[in-house]
């Protein structure tokens, strides 16, 4: 009687025990396929402006670069938001180290100064080189730091 209480006890135990695990392994499961969505939403958020990006490298335009990348910014802008919340706190700080690097709006207080010169950086390059190919590559950097 003692023995069949016991192994009772200790089927009980490891059913329970089970069932936790198995919830503790579905909840992480669909905690990490929310945080892939939120990234592959916020790399496609991005489609429409290297499109535009790419089809305007043989051009000639100062400035057009950076008007496509302003233009852009509002669709990414909220992406970037979801992104954030959906990703567990950990992959936060790379996220929004990346994304301060793409918009440079820490370098400036005054949300004017912030929408005035946002991705100006991108027509002042250290090489010669087109303002839609530093664009691409800055869109990219992105897209690759956020997929790490």
């Amino acid at each position: 009687m003692c023995n069949e209480i016991i192994s009772t006890i200790i089927g009980v135990i490891g059913a329970i025990s089970g069932v936790w695990y198995g919830a503790h392994l579905s909840r992480k499961a669909a905690r990490d396929l929310l945080a892939q969505q939120a990234k592959a939403e916020f790399a496609a958020s991005f489609t429409d402006t290297i499109i535009k990006l790419q089809s305007k490298i043989t051009e000639i335009g100062v400035g057009e670069a950076l008007s496509i990348l302003q233009a852009g910014h509002p669709v990414h802008f909220a992406a970037y938001i979801k992104l954030r919340s959906v990703i567990p706190k950990e992959q936060q700080g790379p996220v929004d180290k990346a994304w301060k690097e793409y918009t440079k709006d820490d370098k400036y207080n005054l949300p004017e100064e912030r929408r005035f010169y946002r991705f100006a950086h991108v027509l002042y390059s250290d090489k010669d080189e087109h303002q839609y190919m530093q664009a691409l590559k800055h869109v990219n950097r992105l897209i690759d730091a956020i997929n790490a």
